[in-house]
């Protein structure tokens, strides 16, 4: 398992993916917490509320983190080279095991950088504002714990979409489209529904101070288990159809 978790790195780290959409996902995230914290007064800089608002924000590049997962998987039918691997490792589910492996990864680091960078943009900016940054409150570390979860189970829900739909551009446009639109509709008219779906739980994760939503562990295990189930039927698909 480890020679294939690695060349599965390998695959990943050859390419331009990451170095195209990992920092883009970093500066949507920077940008998004400095856009908060420069319409925020002073005076709510430093309260919880301030804070959750500020890193719940930190979450806006997860979504290409869903989009380097299905490439990564969905990709290597896209570009002809699911023979080739699955010949070389003809237990499909291990393969399938190691891109969730290397999704996960990816997700994390991601999710690391977009932290850092959010807390070198955040304390410049609170400093410009002649108010102190709260590195001892436990709230800002939270928020960026969830960061690192949030990023790393949109990860994995994309390889596991990208194993369930091959067609690479379709597996995109479906995610997208879901978010986007199926799941922005169902937060509104049904919230009771909403709060349980995939995004508004990525919200509850990273402590958006947003009514109606899930506990932050609760947030976790319904994005884990959307993973886990999406990943379960994909890796059956992948085993069972022609390649």
């Amino acid at each position: 398992m480890i020679d294939l978790v690695a060349a599965e790195w390998l695959k990943v780290r050859t390419t331009r993916l990451l170095y195209g959409m990992i920092p883009v996902a970093v500066a949507i995230s920077v940008t998004a917490v400095a856009g908060v914290v420069l319409s925020a007064d002073d005076a709510t800089l430093s309260s919880i509320a301030g804070i959750r608002r500020v890193f719940a924000v930190t979450g806006a590049g997860a979504i290409l983190m869903l989009v380097i997962g299905i490439v990564i998987s969905a990709g290597e039918y896209q570009h002809g080279t699911t023979g080739d691997t699955f010949l070389t490792t003809p237990r499909r589910d291990r393969v399938v095991v190691a891109k969730l492996i290397i999704g996960a990864g990816i997700g994390l680091g991601a999710g690391a950088l977009i932290s850092l960078a959010s807390v070198g943009i955040a304390s410049l900016l609170y400093k410009i504002a002649g108010t102190a940054f709260p590195f001892d409150e436990p709230e800002v570390w939270l928020s960026l714990a969830g960061t690192l979860a949030y990023t790393a189970l949109f990860a994995v829900l994309g390889v596991s979409v990208g194993c369930l739909i091959r067609n690479q551009v379709f597996a995109v446009s479906a995610a997208l489209g879901w978010f986007a639109v199926v799941e922005h509709i169902l937060v509104n008219l049904a919230p009771a529904i909403g709060r349980w779906l995939p995004a508004a739980a990525g919200q509850a994760i990273v402590r958006t101070p947003l009514d109606g939503l899930l506990s932050p562990l609760g947030g976790f295990a319904v994005l884990a288990a959307y993973g886990a189930a999406i990943a379960l039927v994909g890796a059956r698909t992948t085993a069972t159809r022609d390649v």
